[in-house]
């Protein structure tokens, strides 16, 4: 009885660490399937907001009104996936919300009398595509 007892005691310690096991192979497995829905969610508007991004700063002078509105929009509907997403997708997201923030209170600066800076719109422009590619790379 005395050289099973040694044996009887690690039965709960193996099984304890067979839980632990299978506890971080199904948080993993959760993990991953959270980036890939964070991925279905944030790659798109990523990406279309690319190219909006881009016409925006193009245009901003033309009709800063307007540009205002269709960043304060976009900065919205990237806000609106932020809370759903954890780690790099939330911080690549959280990236291209600053970025279009920047060029909103650019374009709100120009519809107050202000000229355009270059420079300002395009760290903004370079910020978002950081953005857009550091989300590609996740995903």
């Amino acid at each position: 009885m005395t050289r099973r007892l040694p044996v009887l005691l690690l039965l709960p310690l193996l099984a304890l660490g067979a839980c632990s096991e299978v506890e971080d192979a199904v948080r993993d497995t959760a993990s991953d399937a959270g980036s890939r829905v964070g991925c279905e969610l944030a790659q798109p508007a990523v990406d279309e907001g690319r190219a909006f991004v881009e016409r925006v700063a193009q245009d901003i002078d033309a009709d800063p009104a307007a540009a205002q509105q269709e960043l304060s929009a976009a900065r919205e509907a990237l806000e609106l996936a932020a809370p759903t997403l954890t780690g790099e997708l939330r911080d690549a997201i959280d990236q291209a919300a600053a970025a279009v923030e920047e060029l909103r209170a650019e374009a709100q600066a120009v519809a107050d009398g202000a000229t355009v800076d270059d420079q300002v719109v395009q760290a903004a422009q370079a910020e978002y595509d950081a953005a857009a590619q550091e989300l590609t790379g996740i995903c």
